[in-house]
């Protein structure tokens, strides 16, 4: 993909993407989509506060811990690490309270969360739960998902 077209992309994201994830700072969302990893920290940000369960000033270390209280991730969870495309998919579907398909109500967890997100076309590319995934993607896969469940203003 030449430069010039990832710049193009880059900037209609930007356009129509960012503002859907509500007040959050440009200084975290900044820091989000220069993350060629997305944090598990980012993740819990993202997807707690696009629900409202946490304030845009909030810290993603906090959003770490709201979200491990709530049992959507293990108590010892490390904002810094890496998130997975399963665990990015569990907490958006948890945070926003939205149902999945037969075998994610059955087994809810990030491979079934991670296979809704595809079906649904969420998730501009397919991707397997336990993929690493970048900032930009995590705020792109945000923005497709809040609009596509109504979230989105």
């Amino acid at each position: 993909m030449t430069r010039r077209l990832r710049s193009g992309f880059l900037l209609v994201f930007l356009l129509f993407v960012v503002p859907m994830l509500f007040a959050q700072s440009n200084d975290m969302i900044d820091r989000i989509l220069a993350e060629d990893v997305a944090s598990i920290g980012s993740v819990a940000y993202v997807a707690l506060s696009a629900a409202e369960l946490i304030n845009d000033d909030t810290t993603p270390a906090r959003a770490v811990r709201v979200a491990s209280e709530a049992g959507w991730l293990p108590e010892q969870a490390d904002a810094s690490a890496p998130a997975s495309f399963g665990q990015m998919a569990f907490l958006m579907m948890q945070a926003l309270e939205v149902n999945g398909g037969l075998m994610y109500r059955l087994f809810p967890g990030p491979r079934y969360a991670a296979r809704e997100f595809v079906y649904r076309k969420w998730s501009p590319e397919r991707k397997a739960p336990g993929d690493r995934i970048s900032g930009q993607f995590l705020l792109r896969v945000a923005g497709n998902f809040l609009e596509s469940t109504g979230v989105a203003p």
